[in-house]
């Protein structure tokens, strides 16, 4: 068995015969890639009589060739791809592949001391007492305010730092822009977009989706749209519909519409869910219709970008009943207030949840075509209940918003459980003919057979 090289991120280092050689995000490992769509322990490489093999261990999958691979035999050069068919690269070289270490430089002597008459004719500017103050105290300003450095620092391309800048400034911009403005709806617009984006790099975060790339965003700015466009027509007419459905069949009402269960789940939690998957659900066809596809995790992480408009544009009109009712009730202002803050700053996110999850389903049965209907169909109705509950619980337990926040709890921990199984549900799905059938998902033979002729 011969020695072994791995190139990551223009680093290369070179392993011998017999170790263990561990791959992944956690600074543990012989090769570290600190990217966050690469599991802590994403892979390893062990070596056997027959040479190296490379297994996958992370609960995120490995490409070769963009085909996910599970365990294969390392030959003399093999590209491997971790997370995604396009994430961070690995290129692994045995053999005589192997690229020679360059020879390490040898260091120069010392250089041997300068004679004293030289050494004395070579200025040391020392601040205060060989040099004018002036000069050294521009020196001194220079050194601790390097505002040359900073100009051509390659740092300011960086979106963290410009988002950080952005967030600083923004509110006390929208004081400036929107201090006179008559309008209760445009302090919801501004608070809501600004928290928006927020959430959204959580949720990257969480999901781990993979790179974002033009075809991302391409399909992402193709279902904001189209949940623009749902919202004031199917929403208003489905609940519209509903609502004057039960008022038909149960004439005279003997419950209050508003506190029957189902009237809710199917009059608010379906449409409104449907609103945000159905978008989803589209891009994920039209995309499969031309022979591509995406990770489920990603139209996961889509469909959060789905909820949070949906939310967002859903809060305006409750910001702004909040705000008036704030300078109606001066004895009710902390509540009103609080309403406020709690449309702005958690209606998009709530919204998001359900989306998110529904929207990952929505990704399963797309690619894996077999059971793909009733795993949409799942994936829908299971956000659709949980949000008929959420507004029902209001209704229903006005004074203990604790059943509330339960609801609320129950939905948080199931997107946080996908976020952390979404890979491993995937792999199972992939791997049981009774989900995969004929799927665009499928993996590699092990052993090709030869031909009979």
């Amino acid at each position: 068995m011969s020695e072994l090289q791995i190139t990551s991120n223009g680093k290369t280092q070179t392993f011998q015969p017999g170790q263990i050689i561990r791959i992944g995000r956690s600074p543990d490992n012989n090769v570290v890639v600190s990217d966050p769509t690469v599991s802590r322990e994403h892979a390893r490489l062990v070596g056997t009589d027959d040479g190296w093999v490379f297994e996958d261990m992370g609960q995120d999958r490995t490409f070769v060739g963009g085909r996910p691979i599970t365990r294969v035999a390392v030959g003399t050069q093999m590209e491997v791809r971790l997370a995604t068919p396009d994430g961070p690269a690995l290129l692994i070289r045995t053999g005589a592949s192997v690229v020679p270490q360059r020879a390490p430089v040898r260091e120069q002597p010392p250089q041997q001391a300068q004679p004293a008459a030289a050494a004395a004719a070579v200025p040391v500017p020392v601040l205060g007492r060989n040099v004018p103050a002036a000069e050294g105290l521009g020196a001194a300003i220079n050194i601790l305010v390097p505002v040359k450095s900073w100009l051509s620092d390659p740092g300011w391309r960086q979106w963290g730092r410009l988002l950080v800048i952005v967030y600083g400034l923004l509110p006390i911009i929208y004081l400036q822009l929107f201090a006179n403005s008559t309008k209760f709806s445009t302090p919801g617009w501004a608070y809501s977009l600004y928290i928006a984006p927020l959430w959204a790099i959580a949720f990257w975060l969480l999901i781990r989706p993979g790179r974002i790339t033009g075809q991302t965003v391409a399909l992402a700015a193709g279902v904001i749209v189209t949940v623009l466009l749902l919202l004031p027509s199917l929403v208003t007419w489905w609940e519209g519909a509903v609502h004057t459905i039960w008022l038909i069949s149960n004439n005279p009402p003997t419950v209050a519409v508003s506190h029957n269960l189902l009237t809710w789940i199917g009059g608010v939690g379906y449409p409104e869910e449907t609103a945000k998957a159905l978008p989803v659900l589209l891009a994920a066809l039209i995309l499969r219709s031309q022979g591509k596809k995406l990770d489920a995790r990603m139209w996961m992480f889509i469909g959060t970008i789905a909820g949070l408009t949906f939310g967002v544009a859903e809060s305006i009109g409750y910001v702004s009943n909040a705000l008036l009712d704030a300078t109606k009730n001066s004895g009710d202002v902390i509540s009103d207030i609080l309403q406020f803050c709690e449309r702005v700053f958690v209606d998009g996110f709530q919204h998001a949840l359900w989306a998110g999850i529904s929207a990952f389903f929505i990704g399963i049965g797309v690619n894996y075509r077999r059971r793909g209907i009733p795993i949409v169909l799942f994936g829908v109705t299971l956000p659709a209940v949980l949000h008929g509950l959420n507004d029902w619980s209001l209704v229903e337990f006005p004074n203990n918003q604790w059943v509330w926040i339960g609801i609320q709890t129950v939905s948080l921990l199931l997107f946080v459980g996908y976020t952390m199984s979404a890979a491993s549900i995937d792999r199972q799905v992939r791997k049981t003919p009774m989900f995969r059938g004929q799927s665009m998902l499928l993996d590699p033979p092990s052993v090709v057979q030869p031909s009979s002729t």
